[in-house]
């Protein structure tokens, strides 16, 4: 039997512009050894390729920012029972579209290496220190890494693991979501926080290189382009779909600290990495 594997999309809003290429190249392009399946979760009256019995159309409401990624796990959550039929999951933000083959070996976990997830390094910290990194440094958030901790951030556009592992990372970080909102707090960058903060200890991840999640425009990157990150800007109007978007701000002794420790945490790995040399 072929390997199945569950594609993620989310298109609501202004955002099923971007359908139409990505179902395209993906068809073209995206694990041809696998029996790959659409779950599509929109509002749109009808959407391209829709009469394929491989692309489940799931009825979903527009939310306004930041709820829309903020709360996609618990999006997905709502077709678990279908979901659990698949041999993996993947999801891939609505502006990404797929450039080049993407093979089994390319993107599936590998279970001799002890993997069960795949996450994508963000191509704008690739081979930076980690002071650098804009995890959510809010002690009040579920989603906080402080100074000085973790060794990748990666992209919350492309994400996926086996079945049972996806359905427990979308589990856990929807109850995390939760509770913060319970308290009002918004992650800084949304699931993308969350995701950084879900694997910070551990081991069971694969890491790919920005060339899964390589954006339109850039050129200066030492990889091809795999998948490319469309620009939202050339379709949407993000400012006025984020106007008056509620965030979170850090007290001004929560701000003190985290400059203070992101001070510290330069000047260590600095001296370390000059010692050691």
């Amino acid at each position: 039997m072929m390997t199945k594997v569950a594609a993620l999309y989310i298109a609501t809003g202004k955002y099923t512009v971007f359908w139409p290429e990505f179902y395209e190249s993906a068809e073209q392009y995206l694990l041809r050894d696998c029996e790959v399946h659409y779950f599509v979760f929109t509002d749109a009256a009808a959407l391209p390729g829709e009469e394929n019995p491989r692309v489940h159309i799931c009825p979903q409401e527009a939310y306004s920012w930041p709820f829309a990624t903020l709360r996609r796990f618990e999006i997905f959550l709502k077709q678990e029972q279908a979901l659990r039929g698949f041999d993996y999951i993947f999801f891939f933000n609505a502006n990404a579209q797929f450039m080049q083959p993407v093979t089994r070996e390319m993107l599936l976990p590998r279970a001799e290496k002890g993997e069960r997830l795949l996450v994508v390094q963000h191509p704008s910290f690739y081979a930076k220190p980690n002071y650098e990194f804009t995890y959510d440094r809010n002690p009040r958030s579920t989603a906080c890494i402080p100074y000085g901790l973790g060794k990748y951030y990666v992209c919350g556009g492309v994400n996926g693991g086996t079945t049972p592992a996806f359905l427990e990372l979308c589990r856990t970080l929807d109850k995390r979501i939760r509770r913060d909102l319970q308290h009002n707090v918004i992650a800084l960058w949304h699931d993308e926080s969350q995701i950084n903060r879900y694997i910070l200890f551990r081991h069971d991840f694969r890491v790919l290189d920005p060339s899964f999640c390589y954006p339109e425009g850039w050129d200066h990157l030492p990889f091809p382009c795999v998948v490319r990150i469309r620009s939202k800007a050339r379709y949407l109007d993000i400012p006025a779909l984020r106007k008056d978007a509620p965030e979170t701000q850090l007290s001004p002794a929560v701000q003190r600290w985290n400059h203070f420790a992101m001070r510290a945490a330069r000047w260590s790995q600095n001296h370390l990495f000059k010692k050691g040399k």
